[in-house]
């Protein structure tokens, strides 16, 4: 009699984790081995590489931005990872054969003004204190669809205000502490920001008003344990 078939519960989205795990466990402390995880995870799974600051990879693994710089020179010393720093806080974290499930591949070639739009969509994304992720692959693609469905910056600039006057909502009065880990999070607002409905001026009085919404949920969160 034949095993079941495996089903997956979510059938994208998943990460090949065989034999180059099982090489990383005995090679790397517990937190460098956590890193590397979830650079794995963030990855562009065509060529193993996440675009990151120190502080996108701190706030996504709720540590400090010391820890996670020594688990990055691990990474290196290990040669499990490539690091490179190109000036200020961006790196570029490459994930080395050995350790990468996948056949590796050339990036698709970007014009210029997608890779510019790309650019804003990422600095806007990570900007608010609710988001605590990097820009994953997964964000990149979505950014690009956008720009290529003729999205307007001013369009996801008011979505993820939006967005963020929602989720502070929930966190001060649900007390709710699940920070915002996608950029599909405020895709979902892109058209809803759009309607006539809703007025110009509603927008200008938004922000001054989230802004003290994110002030007071920083305030909680750091006199919470």
């Amino acid at each position: 009699m034949s095993a079941p078939r495996l089903i997956l519960k979510q059938p994208t989205g998943w990460f090949a984790a065989g034999r180059e795990f099982a090489q990383a466990i005995p090679l790397l402390t517990d937190g460098a081995f956590t890193l590397y995880v979830h650079a794995c995870l963030m990855a562009n799974r065509h060529t193993g590489r996440l675009d990151a600051t120190v502080d996108e990879l701190a706030r996504a693994m709720t540590r400090a931005p010391t820890a996670v710089v020594t688990n990055l020179d691990e990474l290196e010393a290990r040669a499990v990872c490539r690091v490179t720093r190109n000036g200020g806080s961006q790196l570029v974290l490459e994930i080395r054969d050995r350790f990468w499930p996948y056949q590796r591949q050339q990036p698709l070639g970007r014009s210029a003004s997608e890779a510019e739009f790309v650019g804003k969509v990422r600095e806007l994304f990570l900007a608010p204190a609710c988001v605590q992720a990097s820009f994953s692959a997964a964000n990149e693609k979505l950014a690009l669809d956008m720009y290529r469905r003729s999205v307007s910056m001013e369009q996801i600039s008011r979505a993820i205000l939006l967005g963020c006057a929602r989720k502070y909502v929930s966190m001060l009065n649900a007390g709710s502490r699940t920070p915002i880990a996608s950029l599909q999070y405020f895709a979902e607002i892109v058209e809803e920001v759009s309607e006539p409905a809703i007025p110009e001026s509603y927008w200008e009085p938004l922000r001054p008003k989230v802004a003290r919404m994110e002030q007071q949920w920083q305030r909680r969160s750091q006199a919470t344990p």
